[in-house]
């Protein structure tokens, strides 16, 4: 087995089916963030402890979290009202309300330019946020619907998904535009993406036909490197940045993938039950985290 089960950590029960969206780790404080859409409000995980700390409810169909240079300050997209909401960690309330318009999806953060980017499926754009003003200080168009991103935590560029297109693009923060576009490398329907800054690779999670599939791309060549077989119905993804491993998180499939990003071979899968398509990893701990959502539980594993 590529990981090693440890435990579980329970989510708090909903009076309805569960429904949950992504994962969001933060390793400079051991916290974990997941988007219990549900219960329009976000779980605060204690990766010391593996319990719950806290929820922060008011989030519409919460979706997503990014961090910010502030351990306690994290921003979340809530398509069901329009809003990316500023939550207060530490006192664990809503401080202030963003209107970005219709569906805010895929959010991350640029640590380079200090700044939250949004992505927003009704309108095809991404809009860039100041989290000290919380004004939405830019808008640049995309070519079609956004899925998931990845941003560079040193270059100041975010990997974007254009899932109606079959692309992935870079977008330039600083300058407010697109610089490059990934076509080839039978990237289809792409979601879930992560970078690999060390090997300037990034990773694409594809649903071509009835092949599930991760592209492999060379961001700096722009060059194809490959393409490894994965679970089907994956979501999102997570890259180690210590052992440079990645891992895909397959709802449909149950399991999660794992591949060596060096040689780019898969490693095996590990069962985790119906709708894992959340996962994310604390590369200080080689601690792997799943969300199980028909369950209502993050399972935790180590890897190896």
């Amino acid at each position: 087995m590529p990981l090693t089960s440890r435990t579980n950590i329970q989510l708090p029960k909903d009076s309805t089916l569960p429904s949950f969206d992504l994962l969001t780790l933060d390793a400079r404080v051991g916290r974990l963030y997941v988007a219990h859409s549900s219960m329009d409000a976000i779980d605060i995980v204690d990766l010391r402890t593996n319990k719950v700390v806290g929820s922060v409810a008011g989030l519409k169909k919460v979706h997503a979290v990014a961090l910010t240079a502030d351990p306690n300050i994290v921003f979340t997209s809530d398509p069901a009202d329009g809003m990316v909401a500023v939550v207060d960690v530490a006192q664990q309330k809503v401080v202030k309300y963003v209107d970005t318009g219709p569906q805010p999806d895929a959010i991350g953060y640029d640590p380079t330019n200090d700044l939250v980017v949004v992505a927003l499926a009704s309108t095809n754009t991404v809009k860039l946020i100041d989290p000290h003003t919380y004004a939405v200080v830019a808008t640049i168009a995309l070519p079609g619907t956004p899925e998931l991103m990845d941003v560079d935590p040193t270059g100041g560029r975010v990997f974007l998904a254009i899932n109606s297109k079959d692309e992935v693009i870079i977008i330039d923060v600083k300058a407010r535009q697109i610089t490059t576009t990934f076509k080839g490398c039978d990237i289809q329907i792409p979601t879930g993406v992560a970078y690999d800054p060390d090997q300037q690779r990034l990773y694409v999670a594809s649903r071509p036909g009835n092949n599930r599939e991760l592209n492999v791309i060379d961001t700096l060549l722009d060059r194809c490197l490959g393409v490894v077989d994965i679970g089907f119905g994956t979501d999102q993804l997570a890259f180690n940045k210590h052992n440079h491993h990645v891992y895909a998180a397959n709802g449909g499939s149950k399991n999660l993938s794992v591949i060596d990003a060096v040689s780019l071979k898969p490693l095996g899968v590990v069962g985790t039950g119906p709708i894992a398509k959340s996962v994310a990893v604390d590369p200080t701990t080689d601690l792997v985290y799943a969300l199980v959502g028909r369950a209502g539980i993050v399972g935790v594993y180590h890897d190896p």
